[in-house]
């Protein structure tokens, strides 16, 4: 910029360089335009072989194992492969897991589950009286030994005077029906069975006739279909038979603690490979036939003491739903069964106090 030049010059100057083209040969000799270098690199690309991703293999579910042979100890992990659908690892790993009595019993501190302000609320919590200390001290197990060999040889008299009716054992075979169709899905043998129910014009009789059209007229492999989606699931059920989940809202709950003091006191325990908690719709059913027909020993007040406390509170509504239920057909039959049954048998419990 000459001395002459005045700053309004020099910008024009400046303004009118940067508007013209530069030339050719004004380009650096290792420069290269950018089309030019996405030419070079599309032809890169064109030229490198494509690779697929190495694909998953092929899920095969033949190759797993029956969801209801989980066990405790069964080895899953086979459904913990990346190519089996998520619900169905999810489904296995929930049955691992009601298998194991660790997990399964475990009664942990649940939401307005107990009155912490009450000492007396939490088992074990509770201030220590004269008459813990000979327990803790283990006098007082000969004496609880004579006092539990009492009690029994009492009950036992009691069963032996007591006369089972024909009603009490039809009660007791619609008991231990309903048990049997809650906790399993139905075999050949036992559709024939249902096939030849036979109906009257009592509700109850037409209830028997609809169970015995459904059984004939659906399929084995469709009413294995049915239970499967009602109770098991992928994941979940569609519905949980449980007094736990129809009292509190959730599984494990106090209800479950509470059945199983009564069937300890009845000389009642699980059965190894009993994967199902004492709260489920058809353990204590089969209870109820048991009680019903005699075969567990126990005062004559107990079953309506069962009945009323661990039955009447919530089994109707399960039943209501079950007889709702999105994917029950044969099973909304069952419902209706079981709904009329605690029907008549609330009906005959309040009558007979």
């Amino acid at each position: 910029m000459t001395r002459s030049e005045n700053i309004v010059s020099r910008w024009s100057r400046m303004k009118q360089q940067s508007a013209r083209p530069a030339a050719p040969d004004d380009l650096p000799s290792e420069s290269k335009p950018i089309d030019a270098e996405a030419g070079d690199l599309n032809r890169a690309t064109a030229a490198a072989p494509a690779t697929d991703p190495p694909a998953s293999p092929a899920f095969d579910l033949a190759s797993l194992p029956p969801l209801q042979s989980i066990t405790a100890g069964t080895d899953i992990r086979s459904f913990l492969a990346s190519n089996v659908p998520l619900e169905l690892t999810k489904a296995a790993l929930r049955r691992a897991w009601v298998t194991d009595p660790a997990i399964r019993d475990f009664i942990g501190i649940a939401e307005n589950q107990w009155d912490f302000n009450d000492p007396n609320a939490m088992p074990g919590f509770g201030p220590l009286t004269a008459g813990d200390v000979p327990g803790l001290a283990g006098l007082d197990e000969t004496e609880q030994a004579r006092e539990v060999t009492a009690e029994a040889v009492g009950a036992e008299r009691a069963s032996a005077t007591r006369q089972i009716d024909e009603i009490d054992h039809a009660r007791a075979r619609e008991y231990s029906l309903l048990a049997a169709l809650l906790s399993r899905s139905p075999d050949a043998q036992m559709i024939e069975h249902l096939v030849r129910l036979g109906g009257d014009a009592t509700p109850l009789g037409a209830a028997h006739a609809a169970l015995g059209t459904a059984a004939a007229s659906i399929k084995a492999e469709q009413i294995e279909r049915e239970y499967f989606d009602l109770f098991v699931g992928l994941g979940r059920g569609e519905l949980f038979p449980y007094a736990s989940y129809y009292l509190t809202g959730y599984l494990y709950g106090r209800p479950l603690a509470r059945i199983r003091e009564t069937l300890k006191q009845l000389g009642l325990e699980r059965t190894e490979g009993q994967s199902e908690p004492e709260d489920h719709a058809a353990v204590l059913l089969e209870v109820m036939a048991g009680l019903a027909s005699g075969q567990i020993v126990a005062p004559d007040e107990t079953q309506r003491t069962i009945f009323e406390t661990y039955l009447r509170p919530w089994i109707g509504r399960f039943f209501s739903d079950l007889e709702h239920a999105r994917s029950a057909k044969f099973y909304a039959c069952v419902a209706a069964l079981g709904r009329i049954f605690m029907e008549v048998e609330a009906e005959a419990f309040s009558l007979s106090k």
